[in-house]
């Protein structure tokens, strides 16, 4: 009888034993599966749509002095980082019978809805490459053109991927945030600091920095809740393509 009792209580303990396994199993899978959802959900939000005034332009000139404005609107949507590079060309046509010069000017550059004012080229890629871990360029393949020519002028639009020996300089379009280590520079050499609250971070706001990764997760996410809060894209830059006559100098 003991005996019996004993094969008994051991059944019943291994029989509890495998229920437990089984709720153990079930609970890693079922947080696995949440881990999972919330990765493919958030990637089923990023990617790149470039939506521009992407066209052949045919250029026509009525006198010595007419200069052609073409205002070009670049929105760039659902980035994320380690995208592909991407591209989007306009054709400028020079359909006359003198030579032409191209030139090109950005007037106004939004990112998350805050506009920032600049006043040259060279302004926008310094901006870019300071604060932010995706970039914007222009190429062109001539600056001139004969008559009856024509040129390309590219938009590129990049975000590379795990270059955490970058840092970027934090503005009014970063938000604190306790998981991230901010940094402060001294010539080329950044230095963890502790900032303990927002406070404290607004007050240091133009001396800290943030390494690659952590500004790639920042914009990363906040780039996908601006669009899907505000019906705007991400990053808007607004632009000018001139045609001018070339001079006779």
């Amino acid at each position: 009888m003991k005996e019996q009792e004993e094969k008994k209580q051991l059944a019943a303990l291994s029989k509890q034993l495998r229920k437990r396994k089984y709720f153990s199993i079930m609970l890693a899978l079922f947080t696995l599966g949440v881990n999972i959802f919330a990765w493919f959900a958030f990637s089923a939000n990023v990617g790149l749509t470039l939506d521009a005034t992407v066209a052949s332009w045919s250029v026509k000139f009525k006198d010595d002095n007419d200069v052609v404005v073409r205002n070009v609107v670049v929105e760039v949507t659902k980035m994320k980082p380690g995208m592909t590079d991407f591209s989007s060309t306009v054709s400028v046509e020079n359909d006359s019978d003198v030579e032409a010069d191209f030139d090109y000017e950005v007037t106004s550059l939004s990112i998350l809805g805050n506009v920032v004012n600049l006043t040259s080229q060279a302004n926008v890629f310094q901006y870019l490459s300071t604060y932010y871990p995706f970039a914007i360029t222009f190429s062109t393949d001539k600056n001139s053109m004969t008559a009856n020519d024509t040129l390309h002028f590219t938009v590129h639009v990049t975000w590379p991927f795990e270059n955490s020996s970058s840092y970027y300089g934090q503005n009014n379009v970063y938000q604190y945030d306790d998981t991230f280590t901010y940094y402060t520079r001294s010539g080329n050499t950044y230095t963890p600091t502790t900032i303990a609250n927002s406070v404290a971070y607004q007050n240091s706001i133009n001396s800290l920095y943030l390494q690659k990764d952590d500004a790639d997760s920042y914009f990363g996410m906040r780039c996908n809740d601006y669009e899907t809060t505000s019906g705007s894209a991400c990053l808007v830059l607004t632009m000018k393509l001139l045609v001018s006559q070339a001079s006779d100098d």
